[in-house]
């Protein structure tokens, strides 16, 4: 077997000179008439990316939690592209869709981190009547809008955030999301 593994990002050995995720990924075929295991003429890079794929997440859905730590496992790159790859598949059109499934990724990998209070966040909002995608929305607004006042803050004062003393620069953003109600996100628009 070859032993250069085919990550998802690579470009595709088929030759078509697309990512390998977009082009034969998702070709890869088990032999369904025996145990499951690889039939013997698959080629070796869908063999490699069977055993690389293998316990990875394939697909993203606002809609159903990820495992986190499936989802903490990928690299930010594929988390992105998972996001991505969802609303294309959703049709949705966005102005910016590489900041905004940026955006997903990140509030994702905070739900992911039980440290962090954002999945409380994301329950209560879904308790107050949002789905879980709106409430993945409105965590990624108070997150936006918490990077600007930071990238504003220095450009102003020239002083990096977090840099007085015993200053975090993410309590103010955990204060904003204590304080945000899905009826405030509804009517922010």
């Amino acid at each position: 077997m070859n032993s250069h593994k085919v990550g998802r990002n690579d470009p595709c050995p088929c030759g078509s000179g697309k990512k390998f995720k977009k082009c034969c990924l998702d070709a890869q075929r088990l032999d369904g008439s025996s145990s499951g295991l690889l039939q013997d003429d698959a080629p070796d890079f869908v063999s490699s990316a069977l055993e690389e794929a293998e316990g990875r997440m394939l697909a993203y859905d606002p809609f159903i939690e990820p495992d986190p730590e499936q989802w903490l496992a990928l690299d930010e790159e594929e988390r992105i592209d998972l996001v991505m790859d969802y609303h294309q598949r959703a049709g949705i059109r966005l102005p910016r869709p590489e900041l905004h499934a940026t955006l997903h990724a990140v509030v994702e990998s905070q739900i992911a981190d039980p440290e962090l209070p954002v999945r409380s966040t994301v329950e209560r909002l879904m308790d107050e009547g949002l789905d879980r995608h709106e409430a993945i929305h409105a965590v990624g607004s108070v997150l936006a809008g918490h990077m600007n006042d930071l990238v504003r803050n220095f450009e102003e004062r020239g002083a990096k955030p977090g840099t007085g003393a015993g200053e975090d620069p993410n309590v103010r953003y955990f204060e904003q999301l204590k304080a945000l109600t899905a009826e405030q996100w509804l009517r922010s628009g």
